[in-house]
């Protein structure tokens, strides 16, 4: 079994976090600078909401313009879907596949945000998994097993 906490580095290192009162504008920047998703963390450092692309988007479009002085608050969305670093990451990418997302924040057992995983990182690590299996399977196979 591989768990979300062997692939965190990564998730850490994708992590953008950004008040739920600062301004929408600010959250746009830092899609530009290559964030992927946004996390809208409180003070406490507690998930607030998810900002993505798309939610930026469909505000401009709701509103006709994207008005600079809109909450983060208001954009982001206030359902969150999660992980933790203990979850297993067969069960984390049955979470991606059956909401079509790409990417999932991570948080801590008090709600913290402490990273973003995405798919490729799910799929890397299974894969090392059944590698990992296969290559135990033919040493047992061709009597390394019984050494």
């Amino acid at each position: 079994m591989v768990f979300v906490e062997q692939i965190l580095d990564r998730a850490r290192a994708r992590l953008v976090k950004i008040s739920p009162d600062a301004p929408a504008l600010d959250a746009a920047t830092l899609f530009r600078d290559g964030a992927e998703m946004v996390l809208a963390c409180r003070d406490d450092g507690r998930l607030a909401g998810i900002i993505t692309k798309s939610d930026l988007m469909r505000s401009f479009v709701r509103s006709g313009r994207l008005d600079p002085a809109v909450p983060v608050a208001s954009v982001m969305q206030k359902e969150i879907v999660s992980c933790e670093p203990t979850d297993e990451l067969e069960q984390v990418w049955r979470v991606l596949s059956q909401n079509s997302f790409r990417h999932l924040p991570v948080e801590d057992r008090n709600g913290c945000a402490i990273g973003v995983i995405n798919a490729r990182d799910i799929l890397g690590g299974l894969l090392r998994e059944a590698e990992s299996e296969e290559e135990l399977l033919k040493e047992y196979v061709m009597g390394v097993g019984y050494r």
